[in-house]
């Protein structure tokens, strides 16, 4: 990836979207980190990091239209009017919520942070994007490609980034964008206790998926940064458009369902 790249990652306080800030950081690029909390985003980045790329900051709501106008308002004037790459990162789900318990409150807040976000965002972008050919990555998840037990509207929403994904690099490739997705399984994030876990049951439910995933391990927010910067660097991956890549240490492959258990 030639040159300084202007950035923007949401849900970048903490889990995926911290990783994925520090690996542009850690490049040189400079990056706008988004959260509902400024005082937590500027704490997020560790103390010893020392990438030489411009760390900024921007509290924004992205799951409001009026939050994602403003952050791609103000991002763009703090990136100098230039933007190489979004990162729909801000995403959030609540387990033990089954189908016939979902209120219209649950279901909007579900489309309105891990949907309604992704497409605003992606829409407001697109000028920016197109002057510098550039790209952009959402992230989804394994539970786009099977049933989650007790957490329908999660899935379906991440099932409808996907969509979101394969359409808007379909029309959006004439103009020279890109946009891809990276669907992972279990990481280390603070995702589970965000859903309604316990701190006990959260770790409980690591040390248990690190045995059903294939590989032997959970994920961590450093791999999926090392393929969300690969796929944004278009003398590398200048090719690959329109993907929803499944990144789960094999964990898709050997279970029925994603909660279910593991096939013998």
């Amino acid at each position: 990836m030639s040159g300084t790249q202007a950035v923007i990652v949401t849900g970048a306080s903490s889990g995926i979207g911290l990783g994925i800030a520090l690996k542009y950081l850690s490049e040189g690029h400079d990056v706008i980190l988004v959260g509902r909390n400024i005082e937590k985003l500027r704490g997020a980045i560790p103390t010893d990091f020392k990438g030489p790329g411009r760390s900024l900051f921007l509290a924004k709501d992205v799951s409001t239209l009026e939050g994602c106008k403003e952050l791609i308002k103000e991002g763009i004037e703090m990136l100098g009017g230039r933007l190489d790459v979004l990162v729909n990162n801000a995403g959030a789900g609540k387990f033990d919520l089954k189908l016939a318990d979902i209120t219209p409150e649950d279901w909007l807040w579900h489309m309105n942070t891990n949907v309604n976000s992704v497409m605003y965002l992606t829409q407001m972008a697109i000028p920016h994007l197109e002057a510098t050919k550039g790209n952009v990555v959402n992230i989804s998840s394994i539970a786009a490609k099977r049933a989650v037990p007790g957490a329908p509207a999660y899935a379906i929403s991440k099932a409808a980034v996907d969509a979101l994904t394969t359409n808007s690099a379909l029309e959006l490739a004439p103009r020279g964008i890109r946009v891809n997705a990276i669907n992972p399984a279990t990481v280390v994030t603070n995702f589970f206790t965000s859903a309604g876990m316990s701190e006990d049951q959260a770790q409980a439910y690591m040390s248990k998926s690190a045995k059903t995933h294939p590989i032997g391990r959970v994920g961590t927010p450093a791999d999926i940064a090392e393929l969300c910067y690969f796929l944004t660097d278009n003398s590398k991956a200048g090719w690959i458009t329109g993907q929803c890549i499944v990144a789960d240490g094999g964990r898709i492959l050997s279970m029925p369902t994603l909660l279910g258990q593991q096939s013998e």
